[in-house]
């Protein structure tokens, strides 16, 4: 009894480093700004845009974002649908691209950078409780049986941090702009759903994109 209560401590002290560990890897915002100057009108339609050399990520990014966008009640288009397959998108280009779908705003997100951190997590001793013992004596005998040690352990990870800006399609200053940040992250698709989430919030609170309609 004694070894079975010791096994299932140690299983829920690792199940709870394992959900500590999963949760570092939502995205989160480290700053965020928003021009107060601007008093116009909220967006109706966003053209999507991501800067990366890699093309399957990049669309996978602009799909996700523009469906996020749409279901969050504002029309929105990949970049990719409107522009050429490459990581530098000439100026008249992408012009010319806003103007024949006539958006009235620019999302643009790319990954400034990549750390590779190290830290430490501490080992512990975990001592398992007297209960499921008939007696005293049962218990006395099994003492040593009762301590659980777990050693420290050094372990790597990557921070990736994401900056995402939203301008006006005319000529005109950003109107948002934010950093962001994530945590060995898994795949685009999943950083694209955390990231559109969160940028969907903010621009939404800021007035910047209109309420979602009544359903």
């Amino acid at each position: 009894m004694k070894l079975a209560n010791t096994r299932v401590i140690r299983s829920l002290l690792l199940a709870g480093l394992a959900l500590a560990l999963g949760a570092c890897a939502s995205m989160r915002f480290t700053s965020a700004w928003r021009d107060t100057s601007y008093q116009g009108p909220p967006l109706k339609k966003i053209v999507v845009i991501g800067v990366s050399d890699q093309v399957a990520s990049r669309r996978v990014f602009e799909d996700e974002f523009a469906k996020a966008l749409k279901a969050a009640g504002v029309d929105a288009i990949p970049g990719y649908s409107l522009l050429p397959d490459k990581p530098d998108r000439s100026r008249e280009e992408l012009q010319q691209a806003v103007s024949t779908v006539q958006a009235d705003g620019i999302l643009v997100t790319r990954t400034l950078r990549t750390e590779r951190r190290t830290d430490y997590s501490p080992g512990y001793v975990t001592y398992g409780p007297a209960f499921g013992y008939n007696s005293f004596w049962g218990y006395y005998g099994a003492m040593g049986m009762g301590v659980y040690a777990e050693p420290g352990r050094i372990y790597s990870y990557d921070v990736v941090t994401v900056e995402t800006n939203l301008w006006p399609a005319r000529d005109g200053k950003v109107l948002w702009s934010a950093l962001s940040q994530t945590t060995d992250p898994g795949n685009t698709l999943t950083v694209t759903q955390e990231l559109s989430k969160l940028v969907i919030d903010a621009l939404r609170e800021g007035q910047l994109i209109a309420a979602p309609p009544p359903k």
